[in-house]
């Protein structure tokens, strides 16, 4: 009972000091700008048309369509907004402005001119802002009022839904951490210590960035969860067969398949760039190697991530030395360095996949697997001939299911914090992690890892931030979203079947749900089944196919998917395979459709295959198989009771 008293007084001061802190953060006036052309991330926007140029001044302008949203961060308490706004025709043109708590309708007259208005308070930390006038049919396109510039002014309360949400991530983290054995005065220190980093947050201006709420009810969630589910499913005992021992391993044949996959990899090195992906990413290292470093990561927009980032810097010297150019006409070399990176990480990967196959089943097994992964076309054309960094982000995912057992999952973390850093397209293990994490190593365990994965993270974008490039890293993690926003990016899945091939924007409404929120609530139920099956099953085996069903379901069910991203499931299935040759067949399927789609979706690979796909309908039987192996994949998740015993060692420090 004391302890719960103790408990309880902890809480009630935690929920006392959460909005102080951020009462300070808000004390004084803050004010954001943005022009015509901000990045996406920073301000969300719909119902506006291309950019253009302004013709008497320099700057520019986009047209509304009639009815358009802006969703600007709120800067708190009331706000002074001022809108540079101009009809664009020569009249006079009634206008509506409304955000949650204010309707105000006033007159826009010919000429730029800065419109003034005070705006309430409002609770949450994104306004939305919307605009509404008549349209007029021009050129065909559906013109409103000209929109220029928007400027908001703020300061001195804290957004009430933010309080909110601090309060309940407050108490989330603190639950978990006592229930990770942590002292109460440890558990209140720490507890105490994030909230400060976090008004620190606010107060240092990443308020723009509009992230905190967010992340806070993501983290509440997934403490919450977790503190269910560990009362729900008992710990599991770490594995303690015994390991084989790694020099019995035989070299000859891993020699042999690492050979081998430079014979595949060599011919296509000097190959025409079949999308144009090497020129932007050689310009990009241009400009970090002549014109500044990591202060031009993000010149001109890009979405990049800062692992291939570093990798691009530390590459760009020896194109000099090598003789190479950064810019148009890019020459071999360059094209072979930027190569490089990927086929080291392919060569890592038949490695880890022949150690990974001699541990569990033994020498036939690893060479099968192994030689599997090199010789697939998916695998050579994205690492050698395209150039692409898929090959180098599957190998930190696979270690990150591979070493899993080793240092109670702390180097799964790290992995797959590094693999995020390649490519955000990671995310997809974060589920499978988290469940795998609770079941083994409980609370505790959830909490370091998910602390080591941050500081991983936080390491990775600090150069980056102290750069001024911070509204560029963002846009590349955040707007991954929405840069394309078409159904399907010539990627052959459910989208592709569902407007027949054609370029359909991903907002159209069905039942009053766009493609783009139906995509994400596909994926959604689909990595709540995968995550009730790891719970039930969260040995080797399982932990593999999972893995290789959400990267497949990642390709098939979202909106505005790429036509490579099947590529992630293909070497999760090999891992399956070391164990249960059924792997094999959704792993030749996947490679099947996957080459197809690589021909098939850009024709400079080879125009005429390119040609005979699409005249025959294999685009579509393409994306029919890619369903159908996911529900076949779903099913043998679910009712495959088949468990591979572990077979080793776990480290406990």
């Amino acid at each position: 009972m004391r302890r719960l008293w103790l408990d309880i007084l902890i809480l009630i001061l935690l929920c006392a000091t959460a909005p102080l802190w951020l009462a300070l953060a808000y004390t004084g006036q803050r004010s954001v700008a943005f022009d015509a052309d901000p990045l996406s991330a920073m301000l969300p926007s719909s119902g506006l048309h291309d950019l253009e140029q302004l013709s008497d001044r320099p700057g520019t302008f986009r047209w509304t369509n009639g009815a358009a949203q802006l969703y600007p961060p709120n800067p708190g308490g009331p706000i002074l907004l001022r809108l540079s706004l101009a009809t664009g025709l020569e009249q006079q043109t009634p206008v509506i402005l409304h955000t949650d708590t204010l309707r105000q309708s006033f007159t826009v007259i010919p000429g730029l001119r800065r419109y003034h208005l005070l705006l309430p308070a409002h609770s949450t930390e994104r306004l939305t802002i919307s605009i509404e006038s008549p349209t007029h049919a021009i050129a065909r396109r559906t013109l409103g009022i000209v929109y220029h510039q928007m400027l908001l002014d703020g300061g001195g309360a804290v957004p009430g839904r933010l309080n909110l949400v601090f309060i309940v991530a407050t108490l989330s983290l603190y639950l978990l951490l006592r229930r990770a054995d942590v002292a109460p005065w440890m558990a209140f220190g720490l507890t105490l210590v994030l909230q400060m980093l976090l008004a620190g947050w606010q107060s240092a201006g990443l308020w723009r960035y509009a992230m905190l709420t967010p992340l806070l009810l993501a983290a509440s969630g997934a403490a919450l969860a977790a503190l269910l589910i560990e009362r729900l499913w008992p710990l599991l005992p770490a594995p303690s067969l015994p390991q084989r021992q790694l020099s019995a391993m035989p070299r000859r044949p891993l020699i042999l398949l690492l050979l081998l996959a430079v014979a595949v990899c060599l011919p296509w090195l000097n190959a025409p760039d079949p999308v144009g992906d090497l020129e932007l990413v050689s310009r990009r290292m241009g400009f970090m190697y002549e014109f500044g470093g990591l202060s031009q990561a993000f010149t001109y927009g890009g979405d990049l991530m800062p692992f291939w980032l570093y990798t691009l810097r530390f590459l760009g010297p020896f194109v000099d030395l090598l003789g190479g150019t950064f810019y148009d006409p890019v020459s071999s070399i360059t094209h072979t360095l930027i190569k490089v990176p990927s086929i080291l990480a392919l060569l890592a990967t038949v490695a880890l996949l022949y150690w990974w196959g001699y541990q569990q089943t033994g020498p036939r097994r690893a060479l099968l697997i192994a030689g599997l992964y090199l010789i697939i076309p998916p695998v050579w054309m994205n690492a050698a001939w395209w150039g692409q960094v898929d090959v180098l982000i599957s190998l930190p995912m696979l270690m990150t299911l591979v070493f899993f057992d080793d240092g109670r999952g702390r180097w799964s973390w790290i992995l797959w914090a590094v693999a995020v850093m390649i490519k955000v397209h990671a995310i997809i293990l974060a589920p499978l992690l988290y469940v795998l994490t609770l079941r083994r190593y409980g609370p505790r365990g959830l909490l370091e890892g998910a602390a080591l994965a941050s500081g991983v993270i936080a390491l990775f974008c600090l150069p980056f931030v102290l750069a001024g490039e911070g509204p560029g890293l963002y846009q590349a993690i955040a707007g991954s979203v929405g840069r394309f926003p078409l159904a399907t990016h010539r990627a052959y899945n459910l989208w592709w079947i569902v407007v027949d091939g054609q370029n359909v924007l991903d907002l159209v409404q069905v039942a009053g749900l766009t493609y783009r929120s139906i995509g994400f609530i596909l994926i959604g139920l689909v990595t709540a089944l995968a995550c009730l099956a790891l719970l039930r099953q969260p040995g080797r085996a399982s932990r593999a196919a999972v893995a290789a069903m959400l990267a497949l379901a990642f390709f098939t069910l979202p909106t505005q998917i790429h036509e490579r991203y099947s590529f992630f499931a293909m070497p999760l299935l090999l891992l399956c395979a070391a164990t249960d040759l059924r792997a094999l067949i959704p792993f030749a399927l996947i490679t099947l459709t996957a080459t197809i789609n690589l021909f098939g979706a850009i024709p400079a690979f080879s125009p005429p295959l390119a040609q005979w796909i699409v005249t025959t309908g294999l685009t579509t039987f393409a994306a029919w198989l890619n369903l159908a192996t996911l529900f076949g994949l779903l099913i043998f998740m679910w009712l495959d009771r088949r468990e591979a015993p572990d077979t080793t060692s776990s480290s406990s420090a």
